[in-house]
């Protein structure tokens, strides 16, 4: 038996995991350098899916391996339309294919939050479909397994790459608004219910919800991104569903849907308080009869400004001041995201660029919302936990 001094003990013990770190630290960037391509598959063929698999194979070093859908069919189709090798009628099994790095989700909004558990657990990076999931425990399911499984979970939030909004964000930043005490958001359209896809969209099974989760999440994520991430407190708000069940509605120049199979909501509208004492009005159509229901702006005490098309108003040298931006680019802002996750697996990033915790509260207020319209009264916002 050895006699050993506890100082030189403790040192051996220091190096020995100082040694350990370093290998670990070795091994992650040779994994890196390794990846000289992304291999990546798509779960659901539908018409979003084209945006991707074009996103996808416009990068260098990405290859799009393997899609899957349960129409089999849409999945051969887009196989033979970007010269994918792989093609599956159930998602478990490409996910069983070792040498897949990632996934797209562009599934109905009902099957995000399970597809998108399964895939991290199998070990793979995921950019997820708008909305991130149908309720913020769904949501909260998504980002404890991405944590877990130390994979990146990215929303297909896209407005947060249009220039507009991203010039919108410096702005506030910079105080130029000073303080933020109001803002409106609108989106939408006269007669635009999606109905393709079997009614996936109009259906409660499948959709999840109708308008507010399939754009409002746009507009309720675009006003979080650019005041900071404000904590809502409490959601009044009201749904209707009256022109999706109406056969009437069915004109020409709109969209057309299966009436009998509208189950969803073709309009909302909300009121929401925040911690910090500002409000917000959202406002939400499918289907109105109207062409438009306002811009969405941001009012502060030293200036305001509004989206599409951008406008900053001020009060300059004792005058009132508006000032445009004509020049600001209109990118594929989708593109831009998938470049931008595709870089962060590349470069072996340890958080996505867009963060999952962020787009988590567009379902907060869209579960208080949906609330709110049921009770047919205000709520407060239910923000779950994390840790």
């Amino acid at each position: 038996m050895f006699d050993i001094c506890p100082h030189r003990w403790q040192t051996a013990s220091k190096i020995f995991r100082v040694a350990c770190h370093r290998l670990r630290a070795f091994k992650q960037v040779c994994e890196v350098m390794e990846m000289s391509e992304v291999k990546v598959g798509v779960i659901g063929c539908g018409m979003i899916s084209v945006r991707h698999f074009q996103a996808y194979t416009s990068l260098p070093d990405v290859k799009v391996i393997a899609c899957t859908d349960v129409v089999i069919e849409r999945a051969r189709q887009r196989a033979t339309e970007f010269d994918v090798p792989h093609v599956f009628s159930d998602y478990r099994q490409m996910l069983q294919m070792e040498e897949l790095d990632a996934v797209s989700i562009c599934t109905p909004h009902a099957f995000h939050a399970p597809i998108a558990i399964d895939a991290l657990k199998a070990g793979k990076h995921v950019f997820c479909e708008k909305p991130m999931a149908t309720t913020a425990n769904e949501a909260v399911a998504m980002i404890k397994a991405a944590r877990e499984n130390q994979k990146l979970l990215e929303v297909a939030i896209r407005t947060r790459f249009s220039p507009s909004v991203q010039l919108a964000k410096r702005l506030v930043d910079s105080g130029m608004l000073g303080k933020v005490y109001y803002a409106e958001g609108f989106i939408g359209g006269r007669r635009r219910i999606p109905g393709w896809g079997g009614s996936a969209f109009i259906r409660k099974e499948t959709a999840g919800g109708g308008v507010v989760l399939d754009l409002g999440v746009y507009t309720m994520d675009t006003l979080l991104h650019i005041l900071g991430q404000p904590k809502p407190v409490s959601v009044s708000a009201i749904t209707s569903d009256l022109i999706g069940k109406s056969k009437e509605a069915l004109v020409e120049g709109g969209w057309q849907w299966e009436v009998n199979d509208f189950e969803v909501e073709d309009f909302s509208a909300a009121f929401v308080r925040f911690e910090d004492g500002m409000a917000w009005v959202l406002k939400m159509a499918w289907a109105m009869h109207a062409d438009s229901l306002g811009w969405t702006f941001i009012l502060g005490d030293k200036g305001g400004l509004r989206l599409e098309p951008f406008e900053l108003y001020r009060d300059e040298h004792g005058t009132m001041a508006n000032i445009t931006f004509p020049a600001l680019p209109r990118p594929d802002s989708l593109a831009t995201q998938i470049s931008a996750f595709i870089n962060a697996i590349k470069e072996g990033r340890t958080t996505p660029p867009t963060p999952p915790e962020e787009i988590m509260m567009t379902n907060v207020i869209i579960d208080a919302i949906y609330e709110s319209a049921r009770l047919g009264k205000e709520v407060a916002c239910n923000i779950p936990k994390l840790d």
